[in-house]
């Protein structure tokens, strides 16, 4: 049995179809190249703020009459932050904490005070690809008192969500934009290149069809003229010497 050659439509034959879809490619190739590092800072992003919502509710905690701190209040402020656990380590003072009766224990921790961009990016893809149910224990600064240490018990799929709809964001604008990249590329060819050469293509045959005809010779102010010349010039001599009346060679 014979394998079947696939064969592209009339349309994707072209130089300029060819070109078109080249050019899409190496766009989306960069787009993935940009998004690499962009999906790593979202992710610490969203994490830094979560943990700045987790300072604000240790200091609304702080605040707050002791008397009516309850388990109600409790659960809304941890709710504000969207975590089971937080705590807040301060310089010279005992830690302050804020948990529910029952803390999930982390699958994972993330400390956002010692990164490399490297293992930014493949904590990113691992959120990516790893299970909703994953519980994450997440440590940094915080944002206006870089000596306290606010840390957090959190799960993942909110992060994971979040990822996948910025994900999904960048890919449609991705796409756009290779789609308007090649839509230029390709008119820009049409105009300098493919239309003049089909031009040039349609005068050399309407030449060789009548060459004493004028109007089949192509007025041209660019680099081709003295192509077209030398063709024509080469041409009629071919067309003395097989007449046989070729001039005389002048010593």
């Amino acid at each position: 049995m014979s394998g079947r050659r696939h064969v592209l439509p009339p349309w994707a034959r072209g130089l300029s179809a060819r070109l078109l879809l080249l050019t899409m490619a190496f766009v989306m190739l960069a787009e993935v190249l940009i998004y690499l590092p962009s999906i790593a800072r979202y992710r610490i992003a969203y994490l830094e703020d979560r943990l700045s919502n987790a300072h604000l509710a240790i200091l609304a905690l702080e605040a707050s009459d002791p008397n009516t701190v309850n388990q109600a209040l409790t659960q809304r402020l941890l709710d504000h932050a969207d975590a089971s656990a937080i705590a807040v380590r301060m310089p010279g003072k005992a830690a302050v904490m804020l948990m529910t009766d029952q803390v999930p224990q982390p699958d994972a921790t993330v400390d956002l005070r010692d990164a490399s961009w490297f293992g930014a990016i493949r904590n990113a893809l691992h959120t990516l690809v790893a299970d909703e149910m994953r519980t994450l224990r997440v440590l940094g600064a915080a944002p206006r008192s870089p000596d306290v240490t606010v840390e957090m018990v959190m799960r993942e799929s909110a992060l994971r969500r979040a990822m996948i709809g910025y994900s999904q964001r960048i890919l449609a604008l991705s796409i756009v934009i290779s789609m308007i990249t090649a839509g230029l590329v390709f008119l820009a060819l049409q105009m300098m290149m493919v239309r003049p050469m089909r031009r040039l293509t349609d005068a050399m045959v309407a030449f060789r069809a009548e060459p004493e005809n004028p109007a089949s010779v192509v007025a041209c102010r660019n680099f081709m003229e003295p192509m077209l010349r030398y063709s024509r010039l080469r041409y009629l001599g071919e067309s003395f010497l097989s007449d046989g009346i070729a001039a005389p060679l002048v010593k």
